[in-house]
This record gives structure tokens, sequence and C-alpha cells, in this order.
């Protein structure tokens, strides 16, 4: 484990005396890492697997799961769901529920594992959006404003809404394991739900209530919120899990609930810039960005490792049919469901369904999912992960910006994003 961290840590080094250089060739941080995990796969060998599957790993794995949560939840602008709030409800709300079924559905014949439950789990590893290794797509301005703050929030908030469903998917797993009825899963995941919201709406909304009244007294600065910004999702994710609730879900809670405590309500719906307090609330997160960013680029180091002992796997070609339609078809499909009857024309639906890049959320989620099944299904979850970010990295890296441009071009210009009517409150 040692020499792992040692070689991934010196790996983030070596890339930051030539961050911008690369950038320029389109080589972002997580290619980087994933290349030099590559080639520590080839060293290591086998001892990765050995090293991924233990308590440690597992433990140091779901705090940062908590901290990228807890993050997303507080980095969203414009309110709980920004600008274009009717687009963003149904992407959250009917999209993502409709490819969650749809890469289970697909799954089931496609998978071969023990158990429906394990299916569940694969497909909350495959379908999580994250915009982290393809950040320059939301700041193209080619796309219209209003559809890069759909995609932002989606970002944001779906491994909020994935984490529930895959904590209880693992719960089943556990329960079929102990050869206990599944009922009794969904016993424990109700009041861990329950506790989870008592936790993390709690401790979210006093820890930023109190900053907002400590910095109005003058009695803190920004370098103690920034401290204050890293300790309260692992505090959240520590007192959530010894009560037995479910310290994900809690942490992502936190977020919401401590943007709300520290900007109030009228902050929320306040543009960067417009109010000097808001504005200083914003740059409040960036020591939490370095050590998410840390985080997220060491989880990349590592998924150049997995990838290595997939290729020992060999060709399967129904993972890998499976990790295909996961980023095509149970994308594409839900978000084209999703949005009949709204207000963006059919070429924006095609971007939302093929602007969903695969990145640091589904390797967290993949990692624990290795943990918690038998030899087999672990073995298929890492492959059809490996497969999905892959998969990913060519599509998003290549065919999107290919997308944008046409989306673009001369006579296709995108009509202008109609303001939402309803009031800012929603």
């Amino acid at each position: 484990m040692l020499p792992m961290i040692v070689c991934g840590l010196a790996v983030i080094l070596l890339w930051t005396f030539a961050s911008r250089l690369l950038l320029r060739g389109h080589v972002s941080g997580p290619v980087v890492m994933v290349a030099g995990g590559i080639a520590a796969g080839f060293v290591f060998g086998d001892e990765i697997g050995n090293h991924l599957d233990t308590d440690l790993a597992e433990r140091i794995v779901q705090l940062i799961l908590a901290l990228l949560l807890f993050v997303d939840a507080i980095e969203v602008r414009g309110g709980f769901l920004a600008g274009e709030r009717r687009t963003a409800a149904r992407l959250l709300f009917l999209a993502l529920p409709l490819s969650l079924v749809a890469a289970f559905v697909l799954g089931l014949p496609l998978l071969g594992v023990s158990s429906w439950a394990a299916v569940l789990a694969a497909a909350c590893v495959v379908m999580p959006a994250d915009f982290a290794p393809a950040a320059e797509l939301l700041r193209d301005e080619r796309l219209p404003r209003g559809l890069r703050h759909v995609l932002a929030v989606e970002s944001g908030y779906n491994d909020g809404f994935f984490s529930p469903v895959f904590a209880f998917a693992l719960l089943l797993l556990e329960a079929s394991a102990e050869t206990a009825d599944p009922l009794s899963a969904l016993e424990h995941a109700v009041p861990a739900a329950a506790y989870a919201v008592l936790v993390g709406v709690g401790i979210g909304a006093v820890t930023g209530f109190a900053l907002r009244l400590s910095v109005a007294a003058g009695w803190t600065g920004l370098a103690a919120i920034r401290v204050a910004l890293v300790v309260v999702p692992l505090l959240t994710y520590a007192v959530a899990v010894h009560v037995g609730g479910n310290g994900f879900v809690a942490a992502f809670l936190a977020g919401l609930a401590y943007k709300l405590g520290r900007r109030g309500r009228r902050g929320l719906h306040v543009e960067s810039g417009d109010d000097p307090h808001e504005a200083a609330a914003r740059a409040e997160p960036e020591a939490v960005d370095v050590v998410t960013a840390l985080a997220s680029m060491l989880m990349w180091f590592v998924f150049g490792g997995v990838a290595v002992l997939v290729l020992d796997v060999g060709f399967e070609g129904r993972w890998i049919l499976y990790g295909l339609l996961a980023l095509t078809v149970a994308r594409l499909v839900p978000v084209y469901l999703a949005m009949l009857r709204g207000r963006t024309t059919w070429g924006e639906r095609t971007l939302l369904g093929v602007l969903g890049p695969r990145g640091t959320s589904s390797i967290v989620f993949g990692l624990l999912a290795f943990n918690a099944m038998r030899d087999s299904d672990a073995v298929a979850v890492l492959y059809v992960m490996t497969v999905v970010i892959i998969g990913s990295m060519l599509l998003h890296g290549l065919l999107a910006p290919l997308c944008v441009r046409r989306f673009s071009a001369p006579g296709r210009r995108p009509r202008p994003s109609r303001p939402d009517r309803r009031s800012p409150d929603g």
C-alpha cells in the first residue's frame, strides 16, 4: 500500500511541473494519473488487488466519497437547482432514476452476477456523471449558459441521488451473504436514512449558521472557515456511521444544509459578484477543493492500476457491451424521455445525453462495491467500471467536443435560453 501511495504522490508532483503545458496538448490531470497508475500496475501486479480488498482501503475510499459528496453539494451556484430549474428538475428527478432503471435492466442479462443486488450496485457504479475530468465542457461558451448550468447541477447532485441506492444495494449484498431475508436490509436502510437526515442536516445547518454569525461578528476569518469545510464532511460521516446512519447521505445533506445556513435564503439566489458577502462565501471552498482534487487524482491513479488487473481477465464481450450501453443508450433514452414537452430543443436534449462523462464517482463506487462483493461479482464490477471510464475518456474527450462544435456551427445557433418564469424562491 505504501509504495503505491508514494508512487501516486510522485506522479501528482510531476504533473504540477507541467500542468499548463499538458493542457495545451489536451492532456488532463486524470489522463496523467491513469497513465502513472497503469505503469505502477505493471510493476506491482496482483498486489494492487490485495491492497484494495482491505478494511483500511475501504475506509479511505469511504471518507473520500463523503468529502466529494459534501463539496458537490456546496458548489452548485444560484440556488438548489440554479438556473433553468425546470430542465434541471427533469434531469435530476426523471432522467437519473430512469437511467438507473435502464442500467439495471440491461445488467440483468449481461452481467451474469450472482444476485440482482449486485446488478443494482453495478448500475450505480456506471451511471453517475462527473465533470471533473471534463471541466472544460462546462466552461465552453459555445454551449448555452442555461445548458451549462443544468449540467453543473447534475454533476453536483447526481452522486447524492445515487449514493442512497448504492448503499441499499450494499446492504442487500450483506444480507445475502448472511443468508438473511432482503427485507431486513430495507428495515435497516429506513432508520439509517432517518439518522442520516438528522445528523447531516443538523451538523451542516448549525455549522453554516454559526460561521455566518461568527463572520458577521468578526470572530473568525477565511483560513479558519476553510479548515471547517474539510472537517464538517468527515465529522458528519463519522457521527452518522456511529449512530447507525448512512454516512454518504449525511455528508451530502450536510453540504446542502451548510450552504443554506452559511449564505441564508437570499444568498442562495444571488449571482456571483452581486453581493460582497456572497462573493466571500463562494471563495471559502478553495481549501477543500484542493483536498478533493488531491483525493480525486489519487483515485485516478488507483484506477490505472485496476485497469491493469482487468487486462488479465481478458476479453468479456457481455461486460464490454454493458459498459458501452451504459454510456449511450442508458443515458440518452432517459434524457430524451425526461425532456419530452420540455423547453429544450432536440439538439439540446442530445447534448444533455451525450455530455455525461464518468469519473471519480464511478471509481469510488466501484472500489466500494469491489470490497463488498464475492470474487466473481467483484471482478465483473471492476471490469464494467473500467470499460465505462475508458469509454468515457474516449467519448467525451473526442466525440463531445465535435458535438459541441456542430451544435454551435453557423446556421445552427441555439436559441437563447428562456428565463424561468417562477420566482427565485422556486
